[in-house]
């Protein structure tokens, strides 16, 4: 069955990618965070709903963009797991705050740079949260082919205290055809004893210029992660 999905995707990703078409610029659904910030004024808001074989996660992102070059972000998910305890498996995770900062983003450069930083706060049941004060950051790249191709790649670094410090990294390729677009993407994390590697692609269709819906999946390259994503992001001027 998931061999049938890849290909499915794959296929997919080759019939549509002709054209980008993209007047909303979203952080999801694939993992890899653009390095475009928001202009001043704007907020937009990103959920989707990742669904696995025991538990769910519905996410939602809120992004600000508060001066030129600078948004603030609001990070939130809400798990639903049938793993973690038969008296409450669902709750909200720790609260991510944080902000993305443009560094590079001149218009005849193809390639663009920005910085991403979050503070996870211990908000979360114990049972659900890290329990201690979290810093996540990225260095966000862009690179545009030509007019209808572009890459993007993360490089980041996790760390809470009493935790191993983790290594974070995507890469993405993106296309798309009129309303549509498609990205492959393959994403991991590594520290002292984990090391994890793992496979996405999907679909974005953009409803107006304004509206965005999105469908992916995901698959572990060396381990068993498998989900399927929906989500809509709305961008509010």
């Amino acid at each position: 069955m998931n061999k049938k999905f890849l290909g499915f995707f794959l296929f997919l990703s080759m019939l549509l990618s002709n054209n980008v078409y993209s007047q909303i610029n979203t952080d999801r659904p694939d993992q890899t965070e653009s390095s475009l910030v928001l202009n001043e004024g704007h907020l937009q808001i990103e959920t989707g709903i990742s669904i696995e074989k025991k538990k769910s996660n519905i996410n939602s992102l809120f992004r600000l963009g508060i001066i030129d070059g600078v948004e603030l972000r609001i990070n939130s998910n809400y798990l639903m797991d049938d793993q973690i305890s038969k008296l409450k498996n669902t709750s909200f995770t720790d609260f991510e705050i944080g902000a993305k900062f443009r560094i590079q983003d001149n218009i005849d450069k193809k390639t663009k740079i920005g910085f991403l930083t979050h503070i996870s706060i211990p908000t979360a049941p114990e049972v659900f949260s890290y329990n201690e004060y979290g810093f996540l950051n990225r260095l966000l790249v862009s690179y545009e082919i030509n007019e209808t191709d572009q890459l993007g790649y993360n490089i980041g670094y996790n760390k809470f205290k009493n935790y191993n410090g983790e290594f974070i990294y995507t890469i993405a390729y993106s296309k798309g055809f009129n309303s549509f677009g498609v990205f492959l993407e393959l994403f991991g994390n590594e520290s002292t004893d984990i090391s994890l590697i793992n496979f996405d692609s999907g679909i974005t269709y953009q409803l107006d210029n304004n509206n965005q819906f999105d469908l992916s999946f995901a698959r572990g390259l060396n381990n068993d992660l498998f989900n399927f994503s929906i989500g809509y992001s709305i961008d509010i001027n």
